[in-house]
């Protein structure tokens, strides 16, 4: 690529695809603007680090921004194996003890199965990795992983959670079965969830129409809105999630035709994108920076003590080690980025010999639905989606099929025929990179680590969004701004959130040293400041960074003693963001005025 680069593209262009599509056409260049500023936010993140909790976290500058440097020249392309790799390692292994409530370690078919429905019956009793009626049905894993796995030790219940959260290998499926439980249909997502995050603020029209393509007909604007899980400031369980200050709805990422590895058609369930919570675009830039960063004690020739020491990702997945190592080999020699357009991809399997079973040729029943095979580096494939469906009158089942020679009784063996890719493109550097001892927790000096800035009600509504909060000049806004590592020290009265653009003003209204959307029901490591943040009407578009002070230290400290975060928090021109007049949209922005004031 050439070193005139001025913008990061959709994964596998998909965007004007789908503005085609859907015929938004005209939006398409507002769209690729979000987009790109979304994936520049993240870099500048992923760079930055955590210096405000950890210590040798940062500088990742091995890692480069080709906004402002340029790309290289090639590319590596990284794959994995999409089958969650922490389900095997952890429940086929001899030595699970009785704390994981199971009783004894899976076979190879068991782990299939638990793989495909998140639970595993065994001798009349069901085990679940997720929504346990029970806490004596709940799988659960060792507690000590660093550095190597406990099995004497304490368990602890088996995370990430969420309806599809054990498929954590950037690889999610949904299965359609008939009346006897039978697999009729297959669908595989390598797709982030952000991109229909950017296409809701976009037009959440589009999003729905896209939905009822790719997933049922049947899908409804009200079925993808984001709800209150519980009662609070803003609204009562079940109401949908709604900015007072903007009128928009929030997005559900894990609405009902997104959840869960059960689909049937016209009621629930598909596989639109990746829902499990460490299945993001930004997690994935973040970790290929966390990589660059040379290890005094840790090599990427071992992939688990590198991840135990860098504390990038998540051990034991085939990803995340995997591509940690990668990434940090190519960083000794180089400077690293990942490959535009940056994106995870689902590779097909190298052979696609499927068959029935009077050995019918099935190949036509494979079926890439979103991205496209053979379009990426070094002629990889940029898969988004694809489906493995048998037509209605085939008078047999998945189960009956096979895949290179191997029945394909779940989901899984497919997964484990394919491969998940990103690729990196390495820029050379004229000498060796230093190196640092193991990322480790500070002890003093520990500053706010910002985390997540969103309009109050999304707070309160969990959104899991990881854009960036968008505000025009000469309104105020509602927000608030979860941290990490602020003191218990912390008031509304000495509480300080600083910006390095001086237009950009805010007002703490609230501290919650328990950072949770909802206090006394579940717990947070987190903290949030509720704001009522706004930029003058001279304040210029563009990213803002931001930064939260504990009350020990100075006024106004420099950069380099308390840096700033960025892609959080967005100042736009004025109009763009489409604000609704209805009533009280307007009521609520003149309240606000009349207590803050003019920007």
């Amino acid at each position: 690529m050439s070193s005139d680069f001025t913008r990061f593209t959709s994964p596998a262009h998909q965007a004007p695809k789908d503005f085609s599509d859907t015929g938004n056409e005209q939006q398409l260049a507002a769209f690729e603007a979000i987009w790109s500023n979304a994936v520049d936010g993240w870099t500048q993140t992923s760079i930055i680090g955590n210096p405000w909790t950890n210590l040798y976290d940062a500088p990742r500058d091995g890692y480069y921004n080709p906004l402002i440097s340029g790309f290289g020249e090639g590319a590596a392309v990284i794959n994995w194996t999409p089958f969650p790799n922490r389900l095997k390692t952890f429940f086929t292994n001899s030595s699970i003890q009785s704390g994981s409530n199971l009783p004894g370690p899976l076979t190879d078919d068991q782990l299939l199965a638990l793989a495909d429905h998140g639970s595993i019956t065994i001798n009349g009793s069901t085990y679940y990795l997720y929504g346990a009626p029970s806490a004596d049905v709940a799988i659960n894993i060792p507690a000590t992983l660093c550095p190597q796995i406990d099995w004497n030790g304490s368990y602890v219940p088996f995370a990430p959670v969420g309806p599809r959260g054990w498929l954590d290998e950037y690889c999610e499926w949904s299965i359609e079965r008939d009346d006897q439980g039978h697999m009729t249909a297959i669908t595989y997502t390598a797709e982030n969830p952000t991109y229909f995050l950017a296409l809701w603020r976009q037009d959440p029209q589009i999003v729905l129409e896209l939905y009822q393509r790719y997933i049922d007909p049947a899908v409804a604007m009200e079925d993808l809105y984001l709800r209150y899980v519980a009662d609070n400031p803003f609204g009562k369980a079940g109401d949908p999630v709604r900015s007072g200050t903007t009128g928009l709805y929030a997005y559900n990422p894990i609405n009902k035709w997104n959840s869960g590895t059960a689909r049937v058609p016209g009621q629930y369930g598909g596989a639109m994108h990746l829902t499990s919570p460490p299945n993001t675009l930004s997690a994935e830039i973040y970790l290929a920076a966390a990589s660059v960063i040379q290890r005094t004690n840790a090599l990427p020739s071992d992939p688990n003590k590198l991840i135990c020491c860098s504390q990038y990702g998540q051990i034991y997945r085939n990803s995340d080690p995997h591509i940690g190592a990668s990434g940090n080999s190519v960083a000794q020699a180089n400077y690293i980025s990942l490959t535009d357009p940056i994106g995870l991809y689902l590779q097909q399997p190298a052979s696609l010999d499927w068959r029935g079973p009077n050995n019918e040729d099935l190949s036509e029943c494979w079926q890439i639905t979103r991205g496209a095979a053979g379009i990426g580096p070094n002629g990889s494939d940029q898969i988004l989606q694809a489906r493995f469906a048998l037509p209605p009158n085939a008078g047999f089942t998945i189960e009956q099929c096979t895949l290179n020679g191997t029945a394909i009784i779940a989901a899984g063996v497919i997964a484990n025929q394919m491969h998940v890719a990103l690729a990196v493109t390495p820029k050379s550097r004229s000498s060796a990179p230093p190196t640092f001892d193991c990322v480790s927790s500070k002890t003093t000096g520990i500053q706010p680590a910002p985390v997540q800035l969103v309009p109050a009600e999304w707070f309160y509504g969990e959104s899991p969004t990881d854009l960036p909060l968008d505000i025009e000049p000469g309104n105020w806004y509602s927000a608030v701004l979860s941290v990490s590592g602020a003191s218990t020290d912390t008031t509304v009265e000495n509480a300080r959130i600083e910006f390095d653009q001086p237009g950009v003003v805010c007002h703490v209204v609230q501290f919650l040293k328990n950072g949770s959307p909802t206090p006394g029901q579940t717990s947070s490591s987190n903290q949030a400041f509720v704001l009522m943040i706004g930029a003058t009407n001279d304040t210029d578009p563009g990213q803002i960074g931001l930064r939260a002070l504990n009350p020990d230290e100075p006024d106004r400290p420099s950069a380099e003693d308390h840096p700033f975060q960025y892609g959080l928090l967005n100042v736009v021109a004025g109009g763009s963001l489409g604000i609704a007049d209805d009533p009280a949209i307007v009521a609520m922005r003149d309240k606000l005025h009349d207590k803050f004031g003019d920007l």
